[in-house]
């Protein structure tokens, strides 16, 4: 009866879990292929439900998901001073974004939880690399003066 007025599928999955035991008088490994959860998981379901009940199956949600400090419009107003600087070109640093997070939560975070923010808004790292570590000023300058000349033999390249 239950298994019909499920709402969700974990809700659905854990009635066929106590289902198959009853009325199938399956194994615990068995259920799981068919569920597809592990056996440890479907042995933890049907301890659970001796314990605490039917309602204990019904109504629960997945624990974990997004643990998010703020709000979106929050940390908008927190990101909202720094938007003008990276308009005019200026560079960012996120240790500063992350004392103005620390600053509005009352506590400290680590710079993971501002760098996901970041993202969240669409935020990305953009740093150009000065040189090329393997780059060679002096042939560069002497290419540019004569570019059909092969620097490192001095002979004419032939076109």
């Amino acid at each position: 009866m239950h298994l019909k007025k499920s709402k969700n599928t974990y809700e659905y999955k854990r009635l066929q879990c106590l289902k198959l035991r009853a009325e199938k008088n399956m194994k615990l490994k068995e259920i799981g292929e068919i569920v597809g959860y592990n056996h440890k998981t479907v042995n933890n379901i049907i301890a659970r439900y001796f314990k605490e009940g039917i309602d204990s199956m019904l109504g629960e949600k997945r624990k974990g998901g997004n643990k998010r400090n703020f709000t979106q419009e929050q940390e908008n107003i927190i990101i909202n001073p720094y938007i003008e600087e990276a308009y005019e070109g200026k560079m960012l640093v996120v240790k500063d974004i992350q004392r103005a997070y620390e600053k509005a939560m009352g506590r400290k975070v680590p710079s993971s939880t501002v760098y996901r923010m970041l993202k969240r808004h669409n935020w990305r790292k953009i740093m150009p690399r000065s040189k090329h570590p393997k780059a060679n000023h002096e042939m560069q300058e002497a290419y540019k003066k004569n570019p059909l000349q092969d620097n490192s033999t001095g002979k004419y390249i032939q076109q």
